[in-house]
């Protein structure tokens, strides 16, 4: 018996497609414009990446006040940057540079490669409540190929994902923010 297209839905379901909107994710990101169109650009921070950010900073020298290192993951869904996976990079903060041990930063990296070659750089931590004025240069390093960053045109550079582990008002906080290049000035960072 052959099946007769009458219109009617087959297996009791329905005709018309409904749209399923995909679940809410943790979203910290901002977001970035290109040319005349915004296109959001969120983030999804995996526990694996929270825990060893918070490892590194309970095991800091006495001596630092924040931790800093590189973030680990894939673009995925378009425009979501996940951040899968992170390592602490050794560095001093001087009174007006921060100097990072770069030989260290591409040691590690070329380590995570051979676990994982899914994984890339799409940028970089640090603890603390607000960015400072070092963290400019740090942002420099992860812009520049020698960091292992592959600017794309979903994500033309690096996220900077901040920490604030200083838990004021009793929250754990995280924000994510990435360069805006601006026309008025090439060497200007701003972050969104």
């Amino acid at each position: 018996m052959a099946h007769q297209s009458t219109g009617a839905p087959m297996w009791g379901l329905s005709e018309q497609k409904s749209k399923v909107m995909p679940p809410k994710n943790f979203n910290i990101a901002s977001r970035l414009q290109k040319t005349s169109i915004e296109q959001p650009l969120s983030t999804r921070v995996h526990p694996v990446a929270v825990l060893k950010i918070l490892d590194a900073y309970v095991r800091r020298p006495e001596s630092a006040d924040r931790i800093i290192g590189t973030l680990l993951g894939w673009i995925s869904e378009g425009s979501v940057v996940d951040i899968t996976d992170c390592f602490p990079v050794l560095h001093r903060d001087g009174d007006d540079q921060a100097f990072l041990n770069k030989d260290y930063h591409v040691q590690m990296l070329a380590l995570k490669e051979k676990v994982s070659s899914r994984e890339v750089v799409v940028g970089w931590f640090a603890t603390g409540a607000e960015i400072n004025p070092l963290s400019a240069n740090i942002h420099k390093y992860y812009c520049s190929k020698e960091s292992g960053f592959n600017a794309t045109a979903v994500l033309p550079g690096p996220v900077h994902l901040l920490v604030d582990t200083t838990l004021s008002g009793q929250a754990f906080g995280m924000k994510a923010y990435v360069n805006v290049r601006t026309l008025a000035a090439e060497n200007l960072f701003q972050f969104h």
